[in-house]
This record gives structure tokens, C-alpha cells and sequence, in this order.
């Protein structure tokens, strides 16, 4: 299609709009906005692979803007040329139940790829969505028919390549060879405080070439040929690609180059540069032009998702039922249908081996029938037992493994974890639960963008002993607990691990599972089922009920002892198990009061300082926890260094009744 754009003209009327979102909600990031609308354009115009009618289409290129800040750029130019949003939503931008927030928030709908915005953390999600191309490109595609072949572009600020998660999330797409991760830096070398070399003096594109990563640069941010020949030779490239574009932050503005125009925009400022930038008045664009670019990428784009319709006909007409099935969990995004129960057979369950021993076996059961079933460990395979049996390790030489070898990287695994799930695989990573602290914020996107995942914590609590207090966790089933749409299983033996199980799959929502490192006694009348409840009675009284004793995971063998122990002293009491606490205070309150009645004592015990129970107790006395780090020793010696051992165990709950 010949058609003459005016594609300066185009790129100064998207930067505008940019900035008039920003100066109508009294807040936003215009130095991006200037700076970056070039390679944004350039991007959506010439390179990015997409279909206009079908958001979600799997084959789809992903564009994520770690660079969160820079959502208005993106929202104008998704307006002016894929005709996403609305006038009305970019005036609204930052508003309550807009559809422009401040930072992007993962939506299909708008082709948000990602909720994005903590520096760092879309960097590390898309080497996650690479990995995961990796995997389906491996799994499906076969000679002369290529069902996946898209590629992974993430625009990032100098901020995100400070964060830690950055390097680490870099350093595994660079060992694995990503060849379908392009970042699209914006190096203006300026952050929100001041210029960059106030705290960072390194050489970002050394740092990158270290991490056996190809680097472009880009002298002529301005310059759509430059930029585009830049991004057409990291295409062609056969590692992950840096292309750094140097720009002045906020060019245009009297205050271009400096932090001033990072998030701050000035009213007599703006209209100097509306006149720089020959545009119109605010949110006033020229119609000719947008309509001509709209046609440009319309006819663009027409062809990508016909040609890979062939490709997936082909494939279909050549393939088993199982691999049709596979298939469809990618492309139609099925729900996950399987009994756990019915497939697992009980009776060669591990009963004596630890819950982690426990958990291998139920794993490997469930990735013989879930292909989409991936993940790994930060560097304790070992210790987590999260192997995946006869399933190959993914890397460079056999992109079709599903064993991650994360390395200790355990930020980064959680972010790459969400990118899986954004390919909609079934992504599981595993470590120590005291090491959930270096994954908080990537489980907190898991659970914003309600995704699939699930984090694998062993090792729960100060019986891990020797160690000491760096491992024994106190405070970090509190901490998971307390994230909004996060689901937390303690399951206290192997039934109640099924039951996790079961749910975790069959809802499909961010959960951690929780174990022990050691063995969990099987409890008569524990149950799968129950779990679903979120906490259930597992030994009720003879006679008449004085004290209620809650627990979760291993505490709840230890309450059933102490159960024993106070019906010696004709105390007798009734066990209730937790293996999820969240789950059961949305229950009803006939089945919480059916559990837990009114009128009669209870009492927690958790080897933590987990403050949700306070829901369920009256006072601090009803919680026997720990409220100091733990100590290095032999289990024994520590339980009864914290007084948690069965003696003193018994007199405290006696003492308090």
C-alpha cells in the first residue's frame, strides 16, 4: 500500500495527547512521553505483529512497558493508531474506574499485556513470556509447520535496569539465549531525583554483553528509519537484544534533560510546546492523519493471523488427540479438568516419607497429564523436591523441558513465573519459605493480574533448627496470608496435600503451598475434600467440648497430641485443622459456627506470628506462636528453647483454661 504519513506530524500529535492526559489529571510522567513516543510508534507501526479483531490471539507479539511510568504515552498511542480507547478514557486518565490507570493494569481488552509499574518487574515478566514462547514453539511446532513464532518487546527506563530483579531476570534470558526478548531501553540517563551518575556509574550496555546479550544502540531517538533498522537486526539476532535508544528525557520542554520533567509539567511549559510541536488545542488531533496511519497498519497487519491460521490447520490436521488437547489449553485457554484423587494411587503414597517426598510424587502424577504443567527451583531442587521426572530441563539446547533451573534467583523466578502464566501455562517454582521475602512483590502481581501460579514453600518453620533464624520463617505465613487474592494451603498431611492440589488447579487463582521439610503423621480422619472448606474438625470430643484447638500443617499432629495429653487430665478437646485460614473466613457463618461455636474457648497453634488469626481468637493468650526469630539447634532443643515443646505445651493450655 503506497501512502504518504506525516509520521512527524503523527508522532508530535501522540506525544500531545500524552501530555494533556497528564496535565487534565494533575499528575503523570511527561519526560517519557516526549521522549519515547518515537520508538513507540515506530514499534506499533512497522514491527509489531498483532490482529486487529482478535486481542487475545495467541501468536500475538507481546509489548510490555516495564517503564510503567510511561502508561499515557502508551494509552495515546494505542488510541491514535490501533483505535483502542476512547477520547473520554484518555481525558479520564487516573480517574477512578477509568480504563487508563496510572500505571498499566493487565487487560486483554486493551492490549495490556501486564500490570506494570514497580521498576523491574515487567523486565523480568517478559523473560518469563520468552521462556514460555520457548516452551510452546518447542513443544508444537514441527518441520515446515510453525504454530508459534512471536516475539517479546519491553520498553524499559534506566530505573528498571537499576532494580535488581532486572540483572537477575537478564542473566538467566542471557544463558538461555532468548532469542525472541528485545528491550527497547529509553537511556536518557535521568531518574525522578537527579542524573544518573548521582548513583550509578556502570556501563548498562557492558553490563548486558557480559550476560551474552547482542546490544544495539540507537544514536537518533528521533530517527523512525534508525530505530526501525535497529529493531528489523535484533529480530534477525540469535541471542536476547538490547537496543539502547539514547534520548534526552522531555525534549521539547524548558526543562529537557533534567529530573524536572520526570513527573512534573508546568502549564506555560505545556502550551510552549504545543507550539514547538505544531498541534492543535487539548485533545484536539488531525483526523486525516490518524485515519491514514490506521489504514497503514490495518493493511499492515491483515495477513499475520490468516498465515498462522494455515500453520494451526496444519497442525491440527496432522495431530493426535493429546496433542490437540495440549494445544487447546494454549490457544483456547481451557480450564484444567483433573481428579487428583481418582488418578493417584493412595495405597503407594509415601505415608512414612517426608510431605516433600509426598509432594514429588503428587507432581509428577500431575505433569503426566498437564503439559502445561512447568516450572523449577531457585537453586534447591534438592532440599524442595519439585523435580519433574523423565520431563528434560529447559535450556539452550532443549527449550521442550519443563525443569527451570532458576539458579538462586528467587525475585526473578517469581516475576518469570508470571510470564508463564501470561502464555497460559501452568507455572510452579519452589524454596524455602523464609525466602518468600525476596519473591513479595512478584507474588503481589501474581495477584493482581489473578494468575495461575503457584509458589512452592518448604522448610516452614523453626524445626528446621540447625540453620538458625536467617531460615526458620516467623513472620511470612502472615505476610502471604495478608495479599489480597492470594491463597494460602498448609495442608497437614499427605490427604489434605491432595486436596491443595486439587483446588489449586481446579481454580486456576495465585496460590502458595506450604510444607515442612519433615514428615507429617496421616490423621485418621483427615480429608481431601475438607480442604475446600478451608478448615474442618478432624477429631471432635467424647463427651462435652472445653477448649477448641486450631492448627495448620504439622501443628495439627502436635494439637492432636496435646488433645492426649489434656484428656489424661480430663480436659477434653476439640482439633480443628487449617490447612487454608483464608478460605475458611469466607465461608458462611452457619459452617463457621458449626466449626468453631460460639461460647466456648479457642485456641491457636501455628509455629508463627500469624496476626489473621485474631479473627478467629479474643486475645493474645489463645495464640501460641513464636514472636522472636528462631535460633540455631536441634529441633528438640529449639522447641524447648520457645517453650513449644509437649510439656510445656500441655501446662500453658492448661494453665489458661
Amino acid at each position: 500500500m503506497n501512502m504518504k504519513l506525516n509520521e512527524k506530524k503523527i508522532i508530535n500529535e501522540i506525544r500531545m495527547l500524552s501530555l494533556d492526559m497528564i496535565n487534565t489529571a494533575g499528575s503523570g510522567h511527561p519526560g517519557i512521553a516526549l521522549d519515547f513516543a518515537p520508538t513507540l510508534y515506530t514499534l506499533l507501526a512497522y514491527h509489531l505483529k498483532f490482529d486487529l479483531e482478535r486481542k487475545s490471539w495467541c501468536n500475538r507479539d507481546r509489548l510490555v512497558l516495564s517503564a510503567g511510568h510511561g502508561s499515557a504515552l502508551l494509552y495515546a498511542s494505542l488510541y491514535y493508531l490501533l483505535d483502542e480507547y476512547t477520547i473520554e478514557d484518555l481525558k479520564n486518565f487516573r480517574h477512578i474506574g477509568s480504563n487508563t490507570p496510572g500505571h498499566p493494569e493487565y487487560n486483554l481488552n486493551n492490549r495490556i499485556e501486564v500490570t506494570s509499574g514497580p521498576l523491574g518487574e515487567g523486565f523480568a515478566i517478559s523473560v518469563g513470556m520468552a521462556i514460555g514462547e520457548k516452551y510452546l514453539e518447542s513443544t508444537f511446532n514441527k518441520k515446515k509447520n510453525a504454530v508459534f513464532d512471536y516475539n517479546i518487546y519491553t520498553i524499559v527506563s534506566d530505573g528498571d535496569l537499576m532494580e535488581g530483579i532486572s540483572y537477575e531476570a537478564a542473566s538467566l534470558a542471557g544463558n538461555l539465549g532468548l532469542d525472541n526478548l528485545i528491550v527497547l531501553y529509553d537511556s536518557n540517563e535521568v531518574t525522578a531525583d537527579a542524573s544518573i551518575e548521582k548513583s550509578s556509574i556502570e556501563n548498562v550496555a557492558d553490563r548486558f554483553r557480559a550476560m551474552d546479550w547482542e546490544v544495539i544502540t540507537v544514536k537518533n531517538s528521533e530517527s523512525v528509519s534508525e530505530i526501525s533498522k535497529a529493531i528489523e537486526k535484533a529480530k534477525k539476532s540469535n541471542k536476547p537484544v538490547l537496543i539502547e535508544i539514547e534520548t534526552t528525557i522531555g525534549i521539547y520542554s524548558k526543562y529537557e534533560g533534567t529530573s524536572k520533567i520526570h513527573s512534573n509539567l508546568e502549564k506555560d511549559d505545556l502550551e510552549e510546546i504545543r507550539e514547538k510541536l505544531k498541534t492543535n488545542k487539548p485533545f484536539i488531533i488531525d483526523e486525516e492523519e490518524r485515519n491514514n496511519i490506521l489504514e497503514f497498519i490495518k493493511d499492515g497487519t491483515s495477513d499475520y493471523y490468516k498465515d498462522w491460521y494455515s500453520e494451526y490447520e496444519m497442525f491440527i490436521a496432522n495431530a493426535t488427540d493429546s496433542e490437540k488437547d495440549a494445544l487447546d489449553l494454549v490457544v483456547e485457554k481451557d480450564k484444567i479438568v483433573l481428579d487428583i484423587e481418582a488418578v493417584i494411587d493412595s495405597s503407594k503414597i509415601f505415608e512414612d516419607k517426608a510431605m516433600r517426598d509426598i509432594n514429588y510424587q503428587i507432581m509428577n502424577v500431575i505433569s503426566s497429564f498437564i503439559p502445561t504443567f512447568i516450572g523449577g527451583s531457585a537453586d534447591l531442587l534438592a532440599s524442595t523436591k519439585t523435580f519433574l521426572k523423565g520431563k528434560k530441563e529447559f535450556s539452550i539446547d532443549n527449550y521442550g523441558g519443563r525443569n527451570i533451573y532458576f539458579g538462586v534467583r528467587e525475585n526473578a523466578m517469581a516475576a518469570v513465573l508470571n510470564g508463564l502464566a501470561l502464555t497460559n501455562l501452568r507455572p510452579f517454582s519452589s524454596t524455602f519459605l523464609t525466602f518468600s521475602d525476596y519473591m513479595k512483590p512478584s507474588i503481589r502481581m501474581s495477584a493482581m493480574m489473578n494468575l495461575p501460579v503457584t509458589y512452592i514453600f518448604t522448610h516452614d518453620s523453626i524445626r528446621v533448627g540447625e540453620d538458625g533464624a536467617t531460615h526458620e520463617p516467623i513472620e511470612q505465613l502472615g505476610m502471604l496470608r495478608s495479599i489480597p487474592n492470594f491463597t494460602v494451603y498448609r495442608p497437614c498431611d499427605y490427604k489434605e496435600l491432595i486436596g491443595s492440589w486439587s483446588n489449586i488447579l481446579k481454580e486456576g487463582k495465585p496460590a502458595a503451598l506450604v510444607l515442612p521439610r519433615g514428615h507429617n503423621e496421616t490423621l485418621k480422619h483427615s480429608s481431601a475434600k475438607k480442604v475446600s472448606r478451608g478448615g474442618y474438625i478432624v477429631s471432635e470430643v467424647k463427651t462435652r467440648l472445653d477448649v477448641i484447638l486450631m492448627a495448620s500443617g504439622s501443628e495439627v499432629d502436635l494439637a492432636m497430641q496435646i488433645k492426649d495429653e489434656l484428656l489424661k487430665n480430663y480436659i477434653e478437646a476439640r482439633v480443628v485443622s487449617m490447612p487454608n485460614l483464608n478460605t475458611f473466613l469466607k465461608q458462611d457463618k452457619d459452617y463457621q459456627e458449626q466449626v468453631l461455636p460460639t461460647g466456648y474457648r479457642r485456641m491457636v497453634i501455628e509455629l508463627s506470628n500469624d496476626a489473621n488469626w485474631y479473627k478467629l481468637i479474643s486475645s493474645e493468650e489463645d495464640f501460641i506462636g513464636v514472636n522472636n526469630f528462631g535460633k540455631s539447634g536441634s529441633e528438640k532443643d529449639v522447641l524447648s528453647y520457645f517453650e513449644l515443646d509437649m510439656t510445656d505445651l500441655v501446662i500453658k493450655i492448661k494453665n489458661s483454661l
